[in-house]
């Protein structure tokens, strides 16, 4: 393929956020390819995130291919009257131009008028299809954080052990699921909860009405609120954490379907850490867990409780959770399969 240049309407300014720099950031800078924000310049083709305005001018120019890169499941919306509200939203701060409508039409509209649609999961894809056939399914890659071999773990002390959890603020609200369970087990392991996340968070659109992020676990976690502490997320805080953790865990809340339906990122970064992870029974993690032959899916409370029991006092079978997780990243989740998979994506949109 020659070298492209590659018009990009991005998740974030300067690419700071994950959705951009472990994504198409990713590939093309290993790749060499150029990529501009500025779409009135001439490019090869145009990459749309999810913050795109899908009505722009730039998407009229028909000989200009376009890949959209639709990384969450807003086809799927929590009801239509959330839907609605997120298209009104949308429209009123000026994100997205035209006629208002549920934000599910303008991205399924978007959907059929790109070239190509890459999604994060086996789950999204089924959805897309309905609308476009051109379809690409490419995880994060997580080379940012470092991979730390299973047979490498800390030395815990004997007074205090610590559960990890890490992600963004809108999928905190999980632990509520699991609230009386962790306070259970804090009293007979003495632990600590370290959450490596943003401390304060948009409610609105990413961007209006900020708030602290701790309100959120105090109110969620009332029992044990003086055993958890935030970290602020970045690389170096999450692999540090992560060495003074026994486990991870990432509890969901299974009747939303943005969360119900996230590809498995979250877990293959707990294991490239060295670390066992338990996680609520989404398609995305029940599908992984069973391929790599571990037991990190809980499907109800007890589960949950006596999961979370055998790996805090079973090192040998905490450390196999691990081996059997990362034996799974080497054959399945790596650079060169990554690369390859964009690859594809773009040699079918460039002819």
């Amino acid at each position: 393929m020659k070298k492209l240049k590659i018009g990009y309407w991005p998740l974030s300014p300067n690419f700071r956020s994950a959705g951009d720099r472990r994504r198409l950031i990713f590939w093309a800078h290993a790749r060499g390819h150029t990529i501009v924000t500025d779409l009135n310049q001439s490019v090869d083709v145009i990459v749309a995130s999810e913050n795109t305005d899908f009505n722009s001018r730039y998407f009229v120019q028909k000989r200009v291919p376009i890949i959209f890169d639709l990384i969450d499941a807003y086809l799927s919306p929590l009801n239509s009257y959330d839907d609605l509200a997120r298209g009104i939203a949308k429209r009123l701060s000026g994100q997205i131009s035209g006629n208002i409508k549920p934000f599910s039409r303008h991205v399924s509209d978007f959907c059929m008028n790109s070239t190509a649609v890459i999604c994060s999961s086996v789950e999204q894809e089924q959805i897309i299809k309905n609308y476009n056939t051109n379809t690409y399914i490419i995880l994060d890659s997580h080379d940012e954080i470092p991979f730390i071999d299973a047979r490498h773990q800390k030395a815990e002390t004997l007074n205090e052990r610590r559960i990890l959890w890490e992600g963004q603020p809108a999928t905190i609200r999980g632990v509520q699921q699991i609230s009386s369970i962790l306070a259970q087990i804090s009293k007979s392991n003495n632990l600590r909860f370290d959450f490596v996340t943003d401390e304060k968070y948009f409610q609105l659109l990413n961007k209006y009405i900020q708030k602290n992020t701790w309100d959120l676990l105090k109110k969620d976690l009332s029992q044990i609120a003086d055993l958890v502490r935030i970290v602020p997320w970045s690389p170096d805080h999450l692999v540090e954490c992560a060495q003074r953790s026994a486990v991870a865990m990432i509890p969901i809340d299974l009747s939303v379907p943005m969360q119900n339906l996230k590809p498995e990122n979250r877990l293959l970064i707990m294991w490239r850490l060295g670390l066992p992870c338990l996680t609520s029974p989404s398609p995305a993690y029940a599908r992984v867990a069973l391929k790599a032959g571990v037991n990190a899916v809980c499907e109800n409370p007890q589960v949950w409780l006596e999961s979370f029991n055998r790996i805090l006092n079973d090192p040998e079978f905490a450390y196999d959770e691990i081996v059997g997780g990362q034996n799974y990243l080497r054959e399945n989740h790596n650079s060169a399969i990554l690369l390859s998979k964009w690859d594809a994506a773009f040699e079918s949109v460039m002819g």
